[in-house]
């Protein structure tokens, strides 16, 4: 019994650092502003030398973002994550699915972010702010958002 309780505990523990998500608002590249929201989950810790002073890991990010009327964007990416203090810094590429003139297309996105958490470590206040540049298939697209953002 006490084992059951100690993995649900710790399973408890890990769900606590694997997911995230965040809503906020897009700036076009182009013209407009929209709505936007998304989510990370941490997929695995990635050793680099440099002595433990930088961590780092692999994740899956997905965002939705819409301009009203004018269509939407869902990238989903691999990204590498690295944590300097309460910054975290993140790049990532993959798919980007978006709406164009009624159709639904897919093409090849990229995104670059910063996220500024409250707490000073892991433990603590969960709630992080942040700000993503997206690198639309279609260039029109591309964009930044800002997000606040909660560490589940």
């Amino acid at each position: 019994m006490a084992v059951l309780a100690a993995l649900s505990v710790a399973g408890a523990a890990a769900a606590q650092t694997g997911f995230s998500a965040r809503i906020g608002v897009f700036f076009r590249s182009s013209d407009s502003t929209g709505f936007t929201f998304g989510g990370d989950y941490r997929l695995q810790s990635v050793s680099i030398d440099n002595q433990g002073q930088y961590p780092s890991y692999l994740g899956v990010s997905a965002d939705y973002y819409s301009r009203g009327g004018a269509g939407w964007n869902l990238p989903i990416a691999l990204t590498y994550n690295v944590r300097v203090q309460q910054l975290l810094f993140s790049a990532g590429a993959g798919l980007d699915l978006y709406r164009l003139d009624g159709d639904t297309k897919t093409g090849f996105g990229g995104q670059i972010g910063v996220n500024y958490d409250f707490a000073s470590s892991n433990i603590g206040n969960p709630v992080y702010v942040g700000a993503k540049y997206f690198l639309a298939s279609d260039a029109d697209r591309s964009g930044l958002a800002l997000y606040v953002g909660y560490r589940f």
